[in-house]
């Protein structure tokens, strides 16, 4: 499975453990979370650390609140966060990545409001992320 494929598996786990409607163990992807070392290691920092990514992600919004975004853009931004601060991915391919999920399966202009929460986080976030190179 490649990296793209393992971040669509990410961002549908996270998606279905929004606002705790299911257990890791009920989520249509576990056997996968389960035998894939990257998708586990983001999964499981998202899930350690969600309150410190929903803040980042809080403290990034312009005339927002993370309770109004839709599922699919905010599930989208705490994969990219958690990617961001605990992956691999130099910073561009995780913000390239992320919208091309918001055109997946966000609405029609979604990438622009994901694209540009991530650019804010980047430019704001003054320590170096684990991801970039």
């Amino acid at each position: 499975m490649n990296r793209h494929e393992q971040r669509k598996k990410i961002f549908q786990i996270i998606f279905q453990q929004d606002h705790d409607l299911v257990t890791l163990e009920e989520t249509a992807f576990y056997e996968i979370y389960r035998d894939n070392e990257y998708i586990s290691r983001i999964v499981d920092y998202y899930a350690d650390n969600s309150e410190s990514v929903d803040e980042d992600i809080r403290n990034h919004l312009t005339n927002y609140t993370l309770e109004r975004i839709p599922k699919v853009e905010r599930n989208i931004l705490r994969t990219a966060i958690s990617e961001l601060l605990h992956g691999d991915s130099p910073q561009r391919v995780v913000i390239n990545e992320a919208i091309l999920l918001a055109k997946l399966y966000g609405e029609k202009d979604s990438f622009r409001f994901v694209n540009g929460v991530l650019k804010n986080f980047i430019t704001e976030t003054s320590e170096p992320l684990d991801g970039e190179q």
